[in-house]
């Protein structure tokens, strides 16, 4: 009866089926595919940034339509939940910032493909389509995309400082490998054939890790890994005495370490013996003097390195040729300024407090989840992911819209009374989904 009435209102499918339902399903993973494996290989191909000017649009416009034509089945609370809420209002704010920007054109242009991409990435969540399998198929494109860079650094020289594979830096490489290990990992709890392609993918994103060189990825993503898991064992023992998230730990271990003096350079030296972390201070050390020139609304977004007229090309030294910021958080500032800063801010807190929902349904799901976004809140310290059109950034958006679902779900039967009608309700309800389905759970999806 409880079903029948939900699916009566409009906001959840009892069949879960509606109009374009496979294809919406499909849309973040194909976003992340894209960026994953087209759009580093367009440079060297001609006509490739014309593709990349009509996928968005063409890709988001179909988006648009499928939501539009079952527009009576967008669960609005999804709509108004707080990380989708301020990750929008984010968006407001910085699209405003194109008005003082430096280069208002390539300002809207750079901002225009991102907003694209975080709705199709995003909206399609507000139906309610199908999501057990969009982790697998996310570690399928990674899984591809580890064997195309594979044979790039088993076949090409490296670089001076590491492997780039067919990306354009090995800082890139590295992330996307690092991306690849927490995926991989998490993928050891699939069954039948899907554990075998987390065991291979986790073998050949360690060995790429290892020849990109790329030090503080690696290191960053065994501890997120890490992290995560102590994070979560932390919300179940004190689920005994108080109810507390992610977003409380690492809130107040963000409060903590206010308190200490360079805590990220102290970190550097104790790691690698280098307190200026290969330079990065030295950069960090301008771009602060540039913040304080517009502090509360930024440069405008996107809107500062390598565009006319800009302060950059005035820097000292070899800072001049920087092409960001190499940390997320002050680019932020630059950009957006404090107001932006700290709307993005209330995005990440929001979008890690749901997770503890999660936990209680799928501890194994939550714990990719929070794996990833730590990895993101970290490896963003030391360079610039934030709101670039990277597969970090656009898998981070995935778990957080799937975070978003989940926890909808665990609380989409508010009124049922006593604790064993519940625990029924909860039981016929699939991960990541508003309903269940009688189907058979294919041998590889992940054991959630």
């Amino acid at each position: 009866m409880l079903k029948k009435s939900m699916a009566q209102k409009g906001s959840i499918d009892a069949s879960g089926r509606f109009s374009g339902h496979n294809l919406l399903a499909t849309m973040p993973v194909i976003a992340v595919s894209y960026v994953l494996l087209a759009l580093p290989l367009q440079s060297a191909i001609e006509g490739g940034r014309i593709i990349n000017n009509l996928f968005w649009p063409v890709v988001a416009v179909i988006t648009f339509g499928i939501l539009f034509n079952n527009r009576s089945k967008i669960e609005w609370r999804f709509v108004t939940s707080l990380p989708v809420l301020s990750l929008l209002a984010y968006f407001i704010f910085s699209g405003a910032s194109i008005f003082w920007a430096l280069s208002p054109g390539l300002a809207l242009s750079r901002y225009v493909a991102h907003l694209l991409a975080a709705f199709i990435i995003v909206a399609p969540y507000a139906l309610p389509i199908r999501t057990p399998n969009t982790v697998l198929r996310l570690q399928i494109c990674f899984a591809i995309a580890l064997a195309i860079n594979a044979m790039y650094v088993g076949f090409t020289n490296p670089g001076a400082l590491g492997h780039a594979g067919y990306m354009d830096h090995k800082q890139e490489l590295g992330t996307f490998a690092a991306v690849a290990v927490i995926l991989s990992f998490h993928g050891l709890f699939m069954r039948g054939w899907g554990r075998l392609l987390s065991i291979l993918s986790l073998a050949v994103a360690v060995w790429i890790l290892v020849q990109s060189e790329s030090k503080s990825a690696f290191a960053f993503s065994i501890f997120a890994i890490g992290f995560a898991g102590l994070l979560l064992l932390l919300c179940w023992a004190a689920g005994y005495v108080m109810k507390i998230t992610p977003a409380y730990l690492l809130g107040a271990a963000a409060v903590a370490a206010s308190f200490v003096r360079s805590p990220v350079e102290r970190i550097g030296y104790r790691l690698y013996g280098d307190s200026t972390l290969t330079g990065r201070t030295e950069i960090w050390e301008y771009v602060n003097s540039q913040i304080l020139q517009h502090p509360w609304f930024g440069w405008g977004f996107h809107s500062y390195y390598f565009v006319p007229n800009s302060p950059q090309f005035t820097a000292p030294g070899w800072v001049r040729d920087m092409p960001s910021s190499h940390s997320g958080y002050l680019e932020l500032e630059l950009e957006t300024g404090r107001i932006g800063y700290w709307i993005f801010m209330i995005f990440i807190f929001a979008s890690l407090h749901g997770i503890e929902q999660i936990r209680r349904q799928d501890p194994a799901r939550a714990w990719l989840y929070l794996s990833v976004a730590i990895y993101a809140i970290f490896v963003n310290l030391l360079d610039s992911y934030w709101l670039v059109l990277s597969q970090l950034w656009l898998v981070y958006l995935v778990v957080t819209a799937e975070t978003v679902r989940g926890a909808l779900s665990s609380s989409a039967v508010p009124g049922v009374a006593g604790s064993r009608n519940r625990a029924q309700v909860r039981s016929r309800q699939r991960p990541g989904g508003f309903t269940a389905t009688t189907a058979k759970r294919p041998a590889a999806r992940l054991n959630f």
